[in-house]
C-alpha cells in the first residue's frame, strides 16, 4: 500500500509509525493519543481491530460530554444536560458528515487507503482534540463561574476547541504524509472544511453557551451572524 515497510519505523515530522503494543487497552489507547499516536494510526492501517476504533468514538463522546458539561454550567439550569448532548453528539455528526469528503480527498491525494483506515484516523483526531479539551476543562469552569459575559465566555470556549482541534488535525496530516509518501495540500483543505461544518453545526445546535426556550432553535442563521450576535450580547 505504501513504500514504509513494517519492520522499520517511519518518521513523519515528530510522528513515528510504527507497531503499538497492547492496542485494546483503553488505557493503552489514550496514552497512544497523548505520547504516541504514530503507532496508534499504523495498528490502525496494518492490522485493524474494531474494538480500537470503537473505543476512540465511545471516548470522543465521553469526553465532549464531559467538557460539555462544564459548558453548561455558564447557564446552569437545564443546561447541565442539555449541552452536554449537544457537544458530543454534534461533534461526532460533523465528523461523519466530513469523513465522505475526507476519504475522497485522501484518495485523489494518491493515498490507497481503505474507509474504513480513514475513518479510524478521523476518530483519533476527534478523540485527542476531546482529550485536551478535558485538559482545559478546568480553566473553562473558572471563568464560567467568574463571568456574567456570554460573548467573552462564547470566544474562550471558541479558543480552547481552536487549538485543541488543531492538535487533532496534525494526526490526520500525518497519516496522509505517511501513507502517500509526502506532504499533500488536500490535507489543508479539508481541515478548513471541518472545522467550518463544526462551527456551523454549533450555530444549529444552539444555544450551547447561554440559555432558550426550545431545545433547538426554529431561525436558521449562518455561523458568522451567530458569532456577532453572540458578542453582542451582554
Amino acid at each position: 500500500m505504501n513504500t514504509n515497510t513494517p519492520e522499520q519505523p517511519a518518521v513523519v515530522g515528530r510522528f513515528t509509525f510504527e507497531p503499538m503494543q497492547n492496542a485494546s487497552s483503553p488505557i493503552a489507547i489514550i496514552e497512544a493519543l497523548l505520547k504516541t499516536p504514530g503507532r496508534l494510526i499504523y495498528n490502525l492501517e496494518r492490522s485493524w481491530r474494531a474494538p480500537t476504533a470503537l473505543a476512540l468514538v465511545l471516548f470522543a463522546l465521553i469526553a465532549m460530554a464531559a467538557y460539555g458539561t462544564i459548558v453548561g454550567t455558564f447557564a446552569g439550569g437545564v443546561q447541565i444536560w442539555i449541552a452536554p448532548a449537544k457537544v458530543a453528539l454534534g461533534t461526532v455528526a460533523a465528523g461523519l458528515i466530513c469523513l465522505p469528503s475526507l476519504y475522497i480527498f485522501t484518495c485523489l491525494g494518491g493515498v490507497d487507503a481503505q474507509l474504513r483506515t480513514v475513518t479510524g484516523v478521523l476518530f483519533a483526531a476527534i478523540a485527542l482534540s476531546a482529550l485536551l479539551l478535558i485538559g482545559f476543562a478546568p480553566v473553562a469552569w473558572i471563568f464560567s463561574q467568574s463571568t456574567d459575559s456570554i460573548g467573552f465566555i462564547a470566544t474562550l470556549h471558541i479558543i480552547l476547541w481552536l487549538i485543541a482541534i488543531g492538535f487533532g488535525l496534525r494526526i490526520i496530516s500525518a497519516a496522509n504524509r505517511w501513507l502517500s509518501g509526502t506532504r499533500r495540500s488536500h490535507t489543508t483543505i479539508w481541515s478548513c472544511i471541518f472545522v467550518f461544518v463544526c462551527l456551523q453545526m454549533m450555530t444549529t445546535l444552539r444555544p450551547i453557551v447561554g440559555k432558550a426556550d426550545r431545545f433547538l432553535p426554529t431561525e436558521k442563521k449562518f455561523f458568522v451572524a451567530h458569532w456577532f450576535d453572540t458578542l453582542n450580547q451582554n
